[in-house]
């Protein structure tokens, strides 16, 4: 037994070592894990620093907020973004920052276009628009621009006409701008040079006119300028001349006729100048005449004269005699008888003697006048010295009907 009790002890240190091996290994480990792990106390305050810290952070984002706020700036606001960048205001800062910029852009828009418009120049407007293409007056900027580029083209054509002067050059400018600035005044101006320019013509015709003196001249005025300046002076004129005119006619005419002193002469007169100055003393002296050539002109039977011709028509180119062929005879023997007794003054003497025959068979006026006119004119050939010196006589005419008595 003591045996194995000694040996009982060895296996005992054999067995027990290995358990206090792994008692001491296990116990270990517990101080280990003891000794890496917190304390309560530990936790709390790690807890309690975070705590902490992150109350200062909110402090400090919303001490940072309220100075952005304070500020009101975009830089403000834009410092607040980059120092908390995950800050509880961070989109209201962004929101704001846009909000201020829009106003910013909005009052630096209103500028410029009061700055434009109180430069009131293409230019003006033209640069505003460059540097706010789209603001809220680049519509009405565009207008300005072109209303004053029309503005600038009207002036400068207006004051080139003006400098001209010329009823072309206003003309051109109401063409080209006819609904410019100055076309009223453009249109009167024209008026006026188009009325300077017809009494300036007026005034010439008129001197052209008065310095010829005539009827032609005058008529030629009225009739170019009926409503003229000097139009009542030119018919007076005229009337004047025309008067002149008739008078100097009426006493040609009155001499003509006195000097010819044949009722035909007084007659003529009679009928181209009615109311003449000496219509009742010719109508006199061509009545006087005409009876005494009445008195002085030899009687015919005509009646007997034109039956005896119509029968010799009718034995010559047979038919029958009418009525109408005597009467046309009586109506030519009347006429013939009629221009004999107004021209019997311009007949000579010897031309009646020889002429005016009642000796003869079947007398007529109508060859009467014809031997009457033909020596008449032999005389007047004669005298005008057509055919040289000498006497001349035509063959007598002897008709049919007188062909006895010729």
């Amino acid at each position: 037994m003591s045996g194995n009790w000694r040996q009982q002890p060895e296996r005992a240190r054999r067995v027990a070592f290995p358990k206090l091996a792994i008692v001491a290994i296990i116990a270990g480990a517990a101080l280990a894990s003891a000794c890496s792990q917190p304390s309560d106390s530990q936790q709390t305050a790690t807890q309690q620093q975070a705590a902490a810290d992150d109350q200062a952070r909110k402090e400090a984002d919303e001490k940072a907020w309220a100075d952005a706020e304070k500020a009101g700036t975009v830089a403000a606001y834009t410092a607040y973004l980059q120092n908390f960048g995950s800050g509880a205001h961070v989109s209201e800062a962004s929101q704001r920052i846009v909000a201020l910029n829009e106003t910013a852009r909005k009052a630096a828009d209103e500028k410029a276009w009061a700055d434009a418009e109180k430069a009131g120049t293409a230019a003006a407007y033209t640069a505003y628009i460059q540097s706010f293409g789209g603001g809220v007056h680049v519509a009405e900027a565009r207008q300005r621009v072109g209303e004053l580029s029309r503005k600038e083209a009207d002036d400068k054509a207006w004051a080139d006409a003006v400098r001209a002067g010329t009823a072309a050059a206003l003309t051109a400018y109401t063409q080209n701008f006819s609904s410019g600035a100055h076309v009223a005044e453009a249109r009167q101006r024209l008026a006026t040079l188009d009325e300077q320019a017809r009494k300036d013509a007026d005034d010439k015709a008129w001197a052209d006119a008065d310095k010829a003196g005539t009827p032609a001249a005058f008529n030629g005025y009225i009739q170019k300028f009926g409503s003229g300046a000097h139009a009542a002076e030119a018919r007076q004129r005229l009337a004047a001349l025309d008067e002149q005119a008739r008078k100097e006619a009426d006493e040609k005419a009155w001499a003509d006729a006195e000097k010819a002193g044949t009722a035909a002469a007084f007659t003529s007169y009679v009928q181209k100048f009615g109311s003449g100055a000496h219509v009742a003393e010719a109508r006199k002296r061509a009545a006087a005449l005409e009876t005494q050539g009445r008195k002085e002109v030899p009687a015919i039977d005509i009646q007997k004269t034109c039956q005896a011709a119509a029968g010799v028509m009718v034995s010559l180119m047979g038919g029958t005699t009418t009525d109408q062929d005597i009467n046309a005879c009586l109506d030519s023997e009347q006429k013939a008888r009629d221009q004999i007794v107004k021209d019997r003054a311009t007949y000579a003497s010897a031309d009646k003697a020889q002429c005016m025959r009642t000796d003869v068979y079947l007398p007529s006026y109508v060859e009467w006048l014809t031997c009457l006119e033909m020596e008449r004119d032999v005389r007047k050939m004669q005298q005008e010295g057509r055919f040289g010196a000498g006497p001349w006589t035509l063959p007598r005419v002897r008709p049919a009907i007188n062909s006895a008595g010729r």
